[in-house]
């Protein structure tokens, strides 16, 4: 085999190898882009619903003891009192 032949042979496999490339790299985009993606999206947008729920709940719950404290500040305190105690005497 001469030196020429040698050097055709290896640009031939360098470009069927480059095209397979080029294939596999088209291949892997139209991937992203058809499946990839949208399945992202469609997560991130059920993480801000469940954020914004948490949120929703969060009010509503602060909401409901703020109300329950305003309505029976006595007992409130009082019931502070002995958490304030417990945790204090189990810290020890």
């Amino acid at each position: 085999m001469s030196k020429s032949d040698v050097k055709k042979s290896l640009d031939v496999a360098n470009k069927s190898a480059q095209d397979q490339i080029d294939t596999l790299k088209a291949q892997l985009e139209q991937l992203l882009k058809d499946r990839i993606n949208p399945a992202l999206l469609d997560v991130a947008e059920r993480a801000d619903n469940a954020v914004a729920n948490a949120r929703e709940i969060k009010d509503v719950q602060l909401h409901n003891a703020e109300a329950r404290v305003r309505a029976r500040p006595i007992a409130a305190v009082l019931i502070s009192a002995v958490i304030g105690f417990i945790a204090g005497r189990v810290s020890k």
